[in-house]
């Protein structure tokens, strides 16, 4: 029995422990705030550099945010603008201008709570008074024509300084040239568009902190966490674009994401070394809270949360986790889902893939009883060839029910196969949506992030092999890198076949890499003095820098200014010269545009994952194809368009894009090249500079061309009785 004097030394020396571990965190806590502040700095400074955003008038500022930014955007603008946030958010919960014909609930079809809350905080604020200016700037264009297809622009800036009274915001006197009247231009938090941005950096803080602590966390060491945040910065441009593009759903959704495979794996961690029944609750309603908000703000995050419940029960399968903890994490899931479904629009949640595994699990959790008497390795097969077949089956049940994710399906489809159709096209067309292109790859390979990982993941099998000896399977495996392991693999896939999906893969990357670090793994080398090991910390800084600071150089010396003075005209003289409730159609992402400046409704818009709206889309752009001139023209009338908006690229087909890709290449395709056999001629070239009839052009310039259509009645009246006139 230990004696009272020895149980104090006890308590004393655990005090002492306590001591160094808490300032370790702090420490871990400082850094990775540190880094998320710098990395604020940088995306801002970085947007800022390549628009000049600053002294950009207001409508150009909107202009810049291109296709689905603008349309999200505007959701942010109508609740800003509004004299309150529930006049605002009624507006929006009876939106009749997105989809001009129907009425919908914007905020839930459309993911709008980054937007919601974006704009409650801004009435908070105005209301509080705390919002703040710096400066005011006087600004001149003057446009210089080089030749018939060049502009020169030329931004001349002088400081201004306002009465007390203008202090909630810097303004911008624009004078813009050529015949355009001047803009007052505002700066500062109390400008919408800037309390926008403020919260769109914000998130950006959390990205790079959180990428911090989960490398920290899985290599134990401060070194990981180091590592994995250079090669973030090192690959910028290949793990991140909110720098381009700010109101994006994955602006939002992929810190919070991020953050919600941090907790997972964390809860992971404690439930195998630890007992799995006692994981903290507060882990667990942490992460459930992430998948909700990243569920509520991202259309795509259910796609995500599939491949991560494919990884858990590819793990529970190998029984590296116990069951005990899948149930708990399940319900977490499961309870996440239902709450989304209240909060935003819930039947493509409904019918998706992630419902089904978790609908699917539920059952086999109820049958386990059952299956006992198999025996483990039988009852893991039938757990397995159960929850395939009857996901598949009742993924197939459901498209029939629902067509709105059936496009992600074809998209892969037509990724493996030689499958085309025209919403296919519309997507492989698409630079974002090709296969990940040989540049990326060289990129990640010269800054060592692909042959870091791969050590990385050499050196934690090698550990893993060497454990089998002394603890026997599954014990020898770490199940929470284990699981990133698998969420890694899943996202490497993604990106492989859609190149827009790196950025969920190479961060992903980055945290793996920091690994490489890990006292763990080079102790089992025989590397075990700490200037050895800090050594070779800095030989890979030293190794990753040499490319990587050229390219953080390279991409920190972007420097440009955004114009477009043809969209700026036509949006003036819709706003000018067209009723307010003139209804618009054309390209998908000018439509998102035109409706975020002008305030008109549109019938179609970027958010292709609904049904309807490729359907609509599909009717809209026949006017870029062979169809009879009065066939398109009635098509556009049953939508009841007032007005169709044509660019020049995508009627003479030199738009920006691959080969076979153009407007009217995609129609060859959907009737296998009748209609050009046959030598019917493009109709949008006849109608953007021939006869427009039965269209009548409304507006030209050098870019657009705007048809109205003519909903006049002829209303022939034929007397009951003739009468006769005698000369």
């Amino acid at each position: 029995m230990a004696s009272d004097s020895e149980k104090k030394r006890k308590s004393y020396g655990e005090k002492l422990s306590r001591k160094p571990v808490n300032l370790y965190k702090l420490a871990v806590n400082l850094i990775g705030l540190a880094f998320g502040f710098f990395h604020r700095w940088h995306v801002s400074t970085l947007f800022e550099n390549d628009r000049h955003f600053s002294h950009l008038s207001e409508i150009e500022r909107e202009m810049s945010f291109r296709t689905e930014m603008g349309m999200y955007y505007s959701y942010y603008k109508t609740i800003a603008e509004s004299k309150t946030f529930i006049d605002g958010l009624r507006k929006i919960s009876h939106d009749n201008i997105s989809e001009y014909g129907n009425v919908i609930n914007a905020a839930r079809k459309y993911n709008l709570l980054p937007e919601l809350v974006a704009g409650y905080l801004y009435h908070c604020a105005k209301n509080l008074g705390i919002i703040s200016i710096e400066q005011c700037w006087q600004n001149q264009i003057i446009v210089i024509i080089l030749s018939i297809k060049t502009l020169y622009v030329l931004r001349i800036s002088m400081y201004v300084s306002l009465p007390m009274g203008e202090l909630e915001k810097n303004h911008f006197q624009i004078e813009r040239g050529e015949g355009l009247p001047p803009v007052t231009s505002c700066e500062g938090l109390g400008v919408p568009v800037y309390f926008y941005l403020e919260i769109v950096w914000v998130f950006t803080i959390f990205t790079v902190a959180i990428l911090f602590y989960y490398a920290v966390f899985l290599g134990n060491s401060l070194s990981s966490g180091i590592i994995a945040v250079l090669l973030f910065f090192y690959n910028h441009n290949e793990c991140t674009r909110v720098q381009w593009t700010p109101p994006l759903r994955e602006s939002f959704a992929y810190p919070v994401l991020l953050s919600q495979m941090y907790m997972l794996t964390m809860i992971i961690r404690e439930g195998t070394i630890r007992d799995s029944q006692k994981v903290p609750k507060d882990l667990l309603q942490k992460m459930g809270i992430a998948t909700v908000i990243s569920l509520c703000c991202w259309q795509f995050s259910h796609f995500v949360l599939t491949t991560q419940i494919i990884a858990l029960l590819i793990l529970k399968w190998m029984k590296i986790i116990p069951n005990d903890l899948y149930r708990s994490i399940f319900k977490v899931h499961g309870w996440s889902v239902l709450i989304t479904m209240g909060i935003s629009d819930g039947f493509p949640l409904l019918y998706s893939l992630y419902c089904y595994l978790l609908l699917v699990s539920n059952i086999i959790r109820l049958t386990e009883k059952l299956t006992r008497c198999m025996g483990t390795k039988l009852q893991t097969i039938f757990e397995i060839v159960f929850t395939i077949a009857c996901t598949v089956y009742l993924k197939s049940l459901s498209t029939s029910l629902s067509k709105d994710n059936a496009h992600v399906f074809d998209l892969l489809k037509a990724k493996l196969t030689g499958y085309k159709d025209f919403h296919t096209m519309l997507y492989t067309c698409s630079p974002e949506f090709s296969f990940l292109q040989y540049r990326s790859y060289e990129v990640i390979i010269k800054t060592l992030l692909l042959p870091s990982a791969i050590l990385a993941g050499t050196l934690v099998i090698y550990f893993w092999c060497r454990n089998y000896r002394i603890k026997g399977y599954p014990r020898c495996i770490e199940a929470d890198l284990a699981y990133n392991g698998l969420q890694t693999g899943a996202f490497i896939i993604m990106a492989v076949f859609i190149m827009r999906l790196k950025l969920f893969m190479n961060p992903h990357l980055c945290i793996i890499s920091g690994i490489v670090c890990a006292n763990r793994y080079l102790e089992k080398l025989g590397l075990k003095k700490e200037m050895t090991k800090t050594a070779i910390t800095l030989l890979l800084i030293s190794a990753m820098s040499y490319h990587g600071l050229e390219r953080l150089h390279e991409e920190r010396s972007i420097i440009g200014e955004y114009s477009d003075i043809e969209q700026e005209e036509l949006f003036e003289w819709i706003k000018k010269n067209t009723p307010e409730h003139a209804v618009f159609a054309g390209k998908m992402s000018l439509m998102a545009n035109l409706m975020l400046s002008t305030g008109r409704p549109i019938v179609n818009n970027p958010y292709y994952e609904s049904k309807e709206m490729r359907d609509r889309t599909m009717k809209v752009y026949e006017i870029f194809s062979r169809k009879d001139v009065t066939s398109v023209y009635f098509t556009l009338r049953n939508l009841h368009v007032g007005y169709v908006v044509l660019e020049e690229a995508l009627c003479f087909g030199f738009a920006n894009l691959q080969a076979e890709c153009q407007m009217i290449d995609l129609w060859d395709l959907i009737d296998n090249g009748t209609a050009k056999a046959s030598g019917k001629q493009p109709l949008c070239p006849i109608l953007f500079r021939g006869n427009a009839y039965p269209f009548k052009r409304a507006f030209v310039n050098n870019r657009y061309v705007v048809l109205q259509l003519d909903y006049s009645y002829y209303v022939e009246l034929k007397p009951k009785t003739s009468l006769n006139y005698h000369s």
